[in-house]
């Protein structure tokens, strides 16, 4: 979802040394510096993503039985971002002695931040349909059931709540995001605090969470371990946890994650908490797809699908070799719209957002 963060801790503090103990939640010598990285597993992350959804029937005049076999896992790339953001978020708060108090200042700094991309990436697709409907098939198949009450909840991130459904197939990981941010903003100094055993504790009842029938619809719970396993990254970036215990919380909440979501997901989440902190160098390429990555997550269905709708005719999908050429440049036109995306509507906001105090 481009953009994204989590944390995590394990252990009782009396264990550790005394500057190992020190919360991260203060002002007190925090640990920030350019973490290449995060660009570096973002760009992964899309490009993931948009494989599994171009190879998997997202454009069906192009499916290759191959391709769609080799991306199917492509979806993991979710996953990637939720662990990112479980260090990225917690990470933005070391040492600006948040509170709770400054709780509405900090999501006003994420919702600048998220929200406004996504809300032109969803009249975009808006725009797609009643130009699909009036204009192509002359009828209105994707717009006949839409709403003034789906619309708002898809702006709130509420659909999961209601019985409405969501305009953007994408928008469910941003519920889930949002979710992590209530979580993060209120409980922040709880988690990253000196008892490292709230940590745990909190993050395991978030786990348990999803088996009760009045909070399900909360996803976030689902995809807790996830979050946890980057606070994990985070306490070993800030020195926090030694080496072992750096280990016994990747194992911990990796087999956590194995049991709520499933080996693929368990191997991807605690590999991406790893390579946070083991990727030194900047890959040129990956860099500037991770910098645009929200921008192509958000676009690349719309960009893609309208351009097979044009790419067929000019080239009939005639061929395998044919339909994995027209693929790719289905590919390249998402990237080059993703980052005209980022420059004209994500870049602005993103500015807007760090000029917030939070």
């Amino acid at each position: 979802m481009h953009t994204i963060p989590s944390e995590s801790h394990l252990a009782n503090p009396v264990a550790l040394p005394e500057s190992a103990a020190a919360p991260v939640t203060g002002e007190a010598k925090p640990r920030k510096s350019y973490l290449p990285g995060l660009d570096t597993l973002r760009a992964v992350a899309a490009l993931s993503v948009c494989f599994f959804h171009f190879s998997g029937g997202m454009m069906p005049k192009l499916v290759v039985p191959a391709a769609k076999s080799a991306f199917s896992q492509g979806y993991l790339g979710v996953d990637i971002f939720f662990v990112i953001s479980g260090f990225i978020i917690p990470y933005s708060l070391v040492g600006k002695n948040h509170r709770v108090a400054g709780f509405f200042a900090y999501l006003k700094k994420r919702v600048m931040r998220i929200n406004p991309p996504a809300y032109v990436s969803l009249l975009l697709v808006l725009g797609q349909w009643f130009f699909i409907d009036k204009f192509i098939n002359k009828t209105s198949f994707y717009t006949k059931d839409l709403s003034l009450g789906q619309v708002v909840h898809n702006l709130l991130f509420t659909i999961p709540f209601t019985n409405y459904k969501w305009i953007s197939g994408i928008f469910w990981t941003l519920a889930i995001e949002f979710q992590f941010y209530l979580f993060i903003g209120l409980l922040f100094n709880i988690l990253f605090g000196r008892n490292l055993v709230w940590f745990v504790t909190l993050y395991v009842l978030m786990g348990l969470a999803q088996f009760v029938p009045a909070l399900a619809a909360a996803e976030f719970f689902h995809y807790s371990t996830l979050f946890a396993l980057g606070g994990v990254a985070l306490l070993w970036q800030q020195q926090r946890i030694p080496a072992w215990l750096y280990a016994a919380g990747l194992v911990a909440f990796g087999g956590l994650a194995l049991w709520q979501l499933g080996l693929y997901a368990a191997l991807v989440g605690v590999g991406t908490a790893v390579a946070i902190n083991t990727i030194k160098v900047s890959i040129p390429g990956f860099s500037f797809l991770g910098k645009i990555s929200y921008s192509l997550y958000l676009l690349h269905g719309l960009i893609g699908t309208t351009a097979e709708f044009a790419l067929v005719k000019l080239l009939p999908p005639t061929s395998d070799a044919r339909k994995l050429l027209l693929t790719a440049v289905c590919l390249g036109l998402a990237i080059a719209g993703a980052y005209v995306f980022y420059l004209i509507v994500e870049k602005p906001f993103m500015r807007l957002a760090s000029q917030n105090r939070r």
